[in-house]
């Protein structure tokens, strides 16, 4: 089974070694082979998770054919510590990209991810969540992830909002990418969702209390918008991707 330990330099695995041998609460900076450097937090914080999913299994590595020679623009929402927006410059060297990450812990750690790869100019980055309005909205704050499914149980934490569609405006959008723990819903029922010009969409859906059928209730939305959607590499019982993109007859240049 392939390991992240293995995609790393042999002077980051000497780091990453000495780091897992070492007290909670310690983060460390390693440089993959591929050439991306990623600071990582220890638990409870996900990285090293998030790490895995992107570099190793590459579960955003889309199932069919998306040339990294026209894809221009990638928008990220929940872009979390940032390992996403790496693998988007590293396979889209030609993408500029908008991300949106509202919980100033990881927006912390995702603004030094793209400073230790000199991606800062490259990314437009909204300090909020995107909803279909603006305003406020309270993030369930379990400290490896944030998540507006069942904000009311536990800790959580306000945090702005910004109204997607505005910020997005009516540029095309080569590749959306969207894991937003529940968060989905407001987005693709919105009217206006209709209205933007996506060539690829992944997407990750939640069940939750108000969607208890989520991952049909996407899939049915998505084709009626006119989308032929394919599952992602994994899916479980209360989350998991999806893929989407126009259907031939109804691609949107």
């Amino acid at each position: 089974m392939a390991r992240l330990r293995d995609q790393l330099t042999s002077l980051s695995q000497l780091r990453y070694l000495a780091w897992r041998a070492l007290p909670l609460g310690r983060s460390v900076t390693v440089k993959l082979r591929s050439g991306e450097r990623l600071t990582l937090r220890p638990p409870p914080a996900e990285d090293l998770e998030t790490a895995y999913e992107m570099f190793v299994a590459e579960v955003y590595r889309p199932p069919f054919a998306v040339r990294p020679d026209t894809t221009l623009r990638i928008v990220d929402v929940g872009a979390n510590c940032g390992h996403s927006l790496l693998f988007w410059a590293r396979h889209y060297p030609r993408a500029h990209l908008v991300a949106f990450e509202p919980h100033p812990v990881h927006l912390a750690m995702l603004e030094r991810n793209l400073t230790l790869n000199t991606l800062t100019s490259r990314v437009s980055l909204h300090r909020a969540a995107a909803g279909a309005s603006p305003g406020e909205i309270a993030l369930l704050d379990a400290e490896s992830r944030s998540s507006v499914v069942d904000a009311t149980q536990g800790r959580t934490l306000r945090v702005p909002l910004v109204d997607f569609f505005e910020a997005v405006g009516d540029e095309p959008i080569d590749l959306l990418k969207m894991d937003i723990e529940g968060g989905e819903y407001s987005l693709l029922g919105d009217p206006r969702f209709a209205r933007l010009r996506i060539r690829t969409l992944v997407m990750e859906w939640h069940r939750t209390r108000e969607r208890p059928d989520g991952k049909a209730w996407c899939e049915q939305t998505l084709e009626t918008l006119g989308y032929e959607v394919t599952p992602g590499i994994w899916s479980g019982e209360v989350n998991g991707l999806l893929w989407a993109r126009p259907r031939e007859s109804e691609a949107r240049r």
